[in-house]
Order: C-alpha cells, then sequence, then structure tokens
C-alpha cells in the first residue's frame, strides 16, 4: 500500500510540475485549460490518495 501512496504523490508532483512548466513557457491565456485540468487530475488524485492513507491507518491499528 505504501508504494501505491508513494507513486499517487510522484504523479501529483509531475501534474503539478507540468502545470507550472506550462504557466511559465507559454502562459496563462493561452494554456489556461490545460493549466487548470492538471492542477484538478493532481487534486483529484490527492483525495484518493488521502483516502488509502486512512484506509492503510485503519487496517495496521
Amino acid at each position: 500500500m505504501q508504494i501505491i501512496i508513494l507513486g499517487l504523490l510522484a504523479i501529483i508532483a509531475l501534474l503539478i510540475g507540468g502545470a507550472l512548466y506550462l504557466w511559465r513557457t507559454k502562459g496563462w491565456r493561452s494554456k489556461k485549460q490545460w493549466i487548470v485540468m492538471l492542477i484538478v487530475l493532481a487534486a483529484a488524485l490527492q483525495l484518493v490518495n488521502v483516502t488509502l492513507m486512512m484506509t492503510s491507518q485503519r487496517l495496521s491499528g
């Protein structure tokens, strides 16, 4: 379970990094949809990650 949680954290970091890269190189106005989509996807994955962490704590505790 720990590997899945760490993997999701890595994917979240890549998504946010991609959004920041697009923002810095292409600008907000031209890539607004892509930046928002990447951030929303990262937030959704973070919700899944928190749920997995809470479940793993309940199972181990």
